[in-house]
């Protein structure tokens, strides 16, 4: 009970004894963070005398255990025990830098106990003690004392270790007995366990925490999809304890699904037809309809799971590749090529993409309390869904199609430990040889290999990004340095380079042109969302002030932290002291405020979190840029704050750095109302840009070559996200004046999404048909060296060919083609072109024709003409078109 009563709290010592009739025990805790032992502790040279006189480690190691002696308590030291101190020392050199949880048991180390250790790097915050004690109480074993030590190893980290004096039931100290191994399986887990009260199957059932966890993701997925039938019927509790109050019912379900995916199973076919044979029978005879419903959700969710590490040791978690045919009904637009799902220590979270080769961003939602929790895990499926999708429309011009992964915490979730758990079930699911699609272990009913590329998202830290990258190389995916983009070192990072702001801050230039203002000669005003600290939103108040600093005015900035309002604009050297020192806009110097009607508040009050909550409605701008903030800020029930109070909008145009911050609702009441919107799939598409770059170099590249040729690089790919940009910027305002004005923008780019994506599907599919050796045609190798940064083809042109894989080669060339023709050529033409001739046919005849384009510019260069420029264009313009038709025999002119 007193174990039970600490659940929540972090321990930084414990000391458990108990009277041998066990009817009194004596209990000690230590609430961590406690003070660590100083290097000048008068303690620490005695401690380090005892085990010297013991000679406890090597000679040559006194400074290393003198270190470690540092990273533990006061408490620690002033009652020392220099052997037990010279078992942590050693345990942690062994563990140290690794994630599993070790876990040894040692017979007879005290006349009739045996000790049990359990030892972990970056242990949870949280219940870790209470876990162990449950697992061997279910074990039958009887602990005499027990000792529990948090030890901060600085910048590595933490690492907790348990030593329990046990007496064990008969046999199960043999370590080489059945009952060892699966007590030795329950303790490994509870680094990645997720205790709740489905632990009751666990405690009253004897399931394995395996088996608890399997049924924790049950619930948790089921209840994405019943919620929308009835959100009041099917809450998360009520589904969690329906499953409790048909415990046989959960069992079965239980076996049938590892009946699926046991690698082991002598005969899979026929038990499997046994075990769906007595769920099917069972889920008959539930009396209650609501009851029937759940359950048989479940089954079509073990039904629909395609793979899983379920039987995969030494997992972190467990992980779901979802067939999405069995959710078919979930998605208003396309249905995604696949989903994952991942459940793992205080968080479950999906991974939702598009395309078979895919990238995007993991996004982890911390909550503050139960109530915040429950609001974010109700529209959990549909924020990864809608982020995917945005990401799909973002990626028209790169080869990986759009993902996104979105993992929910509990209050107290570990970020830590949820991006871990979730990107090492991913590599257990996705690892593979070129004999296999799967490791040994994992039982594959999609049987094909997935290539899957991450970025990082809300809450990804450095830290987090390179334990990614290093993960897959320790697991051998063979894409390792292309696995997580925005790496600090061999990498484009997006704060540092501001690649999305870059885009964003385009798309703004081009449609204040369309409003009739030339930013750089005319005045003009922008609000925003997300602070100076922030990536897109602090380099995009940069970049503003550096290509217009006489022009832009910059009128409101809200952030988590606060907000800044002047209508005279904010200072230019107040903002970019915040930005420089990573400063939160609440740290605006009020003096800077030129305005009388101006302000700066911080939403530690309530006051100024409410203006906070409002300014980007009610501050007048020509150009509203949300660049951080939660998805639906602005929404159906709240867009008309937007407006003023004559019904116009309160910004002219909104140019999206921050995806899905407002409402498709919003978005369609906010274009009738007259407002310019560039949509987030383009608008800040810059960056899935830059990342896709980042993937091209780690195919083909070593850390260290990617280094050496990094500033040349990084240079030439933010050219070309400049480019990307204003190609499809211009291509927006020209349809946009083409339509009169009467069709929405967000329309338009859907549009261009959609025409690009789906021809460079077909281009692809078709070259990879037709193409049987790539090396040979000299005009598709062109191509993809076009697509490539100079410095790329001129030191690794070989290896470009070579060593992306095949259907990233046949990806790349199809977006790279069908964006750059749409983008010359505007939107229909290629897709009527290719209604009339072979889609291939017209690609290769643009080509050709472009070569003939280009003498013909030569010619006239060349010559004297009066309005020469003036034709040049026209030519320009209008030649390619008429060039190609002809080429195809579809004009009167042949070449």
């Amino acid at each position: 009970e007193t174990l039970a009563d600490l659940r929540n709290t972090n321990l930084q010592t414990a000391r458990i004894y108990a009277s041998f009739d066990n009817k009194v025990r004596i209990c000690t805790f230590h609430q961590a963070p406690q003070t660590l032992t100083e290097p000048d502790d008068p303690h620490l040279p005695e401690a380090l005398a005892e085990l010297k006189k013991l000679s406890l480690f090597p000679k040559n190691q006194e400074a290393e255990v003198s270190k470690f002696l540092t990273c533990s308590s006061l408490d620690y030291i002033e009652k020392f025990d220099p052997h037990r101190s010279a078992r942590h020392y050693k345990i942690i050199k062994k563990i140290k830098d690794t994630e599993r949880v070790h876990v040894a048991i040692e017979p007879q180390v005290w006349p009739g106990q045996d000790r049990i250790t359990v030892a972990m790097t970056n242990p949870p915050d949280t219940g870790m003690l209470l876990e162990v004690t449950k697992i061997l109480a279910r074990a039958g074993v009887f602990i005499y004392r027990g000792y529990g030590d948090l030890f901060d190893l600085k910048d590595s980290g933490t690492v907790g270790i348990v030593s329990l004096y046990t007496r064990c039931p008969d046999g199960l100290n043999d370590t080489g007995s059945a009952c060892w191994m699966d007590l030795e399986r329950e303790l490994k887990w509870v680094k990645w366990l997720e205790p709740d009260d489905l632990e009751w199957f666990a405690d009253e059932k004897g399931a394995s925490l395996a088996e608890v966890a399997l049924l924790q993701s049950a619930c948790e997925f089921v209840h994405q999809f019943l919620r929308r039938t009835n959100r009041y019927a099917f809450t998360l509790d009520r589904i969690v304890k329906t499953v409790m109050s048909h415990p046989d019912m959960a069992i079965h379900l239980v076996r049938y699904f590892e009946a699926r995916f046991n690698p082991h199973t002598s005969d899979r076919e026929a038990e499997l037809a046994q075990a769906e044979k007595v769920v099917i029978a069972r889920l008959e005879q539930i009396p209650l309809e609501l009851h029937q419903t759940i359950f048989s959700e479940i089954y079509r969710f073990f039904k629909g799971v395609l793979k899983t590490n379920y039987f995969v040791p030494n997992r972190f978690g467990i992980g779901f590749r979802v067939d999405p045919d069995i959710i078919r009904e979930s998605f208003e637009g396309d249905q995604p090529h696949g989903i994952f799902f991942f459940h793992g220590p205080s968080f479950h979270g999906f991974h939702v993409r598009y395309r078979d080769v895919a990238r995007g961003g993991v996004r982890v939602v911390r909550t503050r309390s139960k109530e915040h929790y429950e609001l974010e895990n109700n529209r959990l499926f549909d924020e990864a869904t809608a982020l995917a999708a945005s990401q799909q429309y973002k990626n028209k011009d790169i080869p990986e199609g759009g993902s996104k992964a979105v993992l929910l915490l509990k209050p107290n979730g570990s970020v830590d430990l949820a991006v871990k758990s979730m990107t090492n079930s991913l590599l257990d699911l996705i690892v593979s040889s070129k004999e296999a699609a799967t490791l040994p272990e994992v039982v594959d009913y999609l049987g094909q290999h997935e290539i899957i590329y991450l970025g990082p998202d809300e809450n990804i830290q450095p830290r987090h990004i390179e334990w990614i990258v290093d993960r897959a190389a320790r697991r051998g995916y063979r894409w390792a340095q292309a696995f997580m983009s925005s790496k600090p070192g061999a990498g484009i990072n997006h704060k540092e380079y501001g690649v999305t702001s870059l885009g964003v801050i385009v798309f703004m230039e081009e449609v204040l042109k369309t409003m009739g203002i030339d930013p750089k000669k005319d005045q003009f005003t922008v609000k925003m969302t997300g602070g100076p600290a922030g990536d897109v939103a602090g380099n995009g108040l940069k970049l503003l002030m550096d290509k217009f600093p006489d022009t832009v005015r910059i009128t409101a900035v809200t952030d988590g932290h606060g907000a800044a309002f002047d209508p005279d604009g904010l200072n230019h050297e107040e903002l970019r002291r915040l930005i420089a020192a990573g400063k939160r806009i609440d740290g605006f110097t009020p003096d800077r405020i030129s305005s009388p009607d101006g302000f700066v508040v911080s939403a530690e009050s309530l006051e100024g979190a409410k203006v906070r909550n409002t300014l980007h409605n009610t501050a007048v701008a020509d150009v509203f840029i949300p660049a951080g903030g939660r998805p639906d800020t602005i929404n159906a029930g709240n867009w008309k704050q937007f407006l003023l109070e004559d019904g116009t909008p309160s910004a002219r145009a909104i140019v999206e750095g921050a995806n899905i911050f407002i409402s498709k609702e919003a978005r369609d009441n906010l274009e009738s109302s007259g407002v310019l919107f560039l949509h987030g799939s383009s608008a800040n598409k810059t960056g899935v840009i830059c990342s896709s770059y980042e993937i091209l170099a780690g195919l083909i590249l070593s850390e260290e070559e990617f280094l050496a040729i990094k500033t040349d690089y990084v240079a030439q790919v933010l050219e070309i996200l400049e480019k990307r940009a204003r190609d499809e910027a211009k291509l927006l305002n020209r349809e946009y004046r083409y339509a009169g004005a009467a069709r929405p923008m967000t329309a338009i780019s859907f549009d261009a999404s959609r025409e690009i994506n789906e021809l460079g599907d077909t281009i692809s599919r078709v070259l990879a048909e037709q193409t049987s050796a790539l090396r040979e045609n000299s005009d598709l190798c062109g191509l993809i060296e076009a697509y490539c940064p100079p410095v790329l083809v001129e030191k690794y042109r070989d290896r470009i060919i070579n060593d992306i894989p095949v259907r990233h080669r046949f990806a790349l060339l199809g977006a790279f083609i069908s964006s750059r023709i749409v983008y010359n050529e505007g939107l229909g033409w290629l897709r009527r072109m290719s209604t009339l001739r072979d889609v291939m046919d017209v690609v290769h005849a643009y080509l050709a024709e472009e070569k003939h384009l280009a003498e013909l510019r030569t010619k006239l260069e060349e010559a004297v003409l009066d309005e020469g420029e003036s034709i040049m264009e026209s030519v320009q313009r209008k030649g390619q078109r008429f060039l190609t038709a002809s080429h195809l025999g579809l004009e009167g002119y042949q070449k």
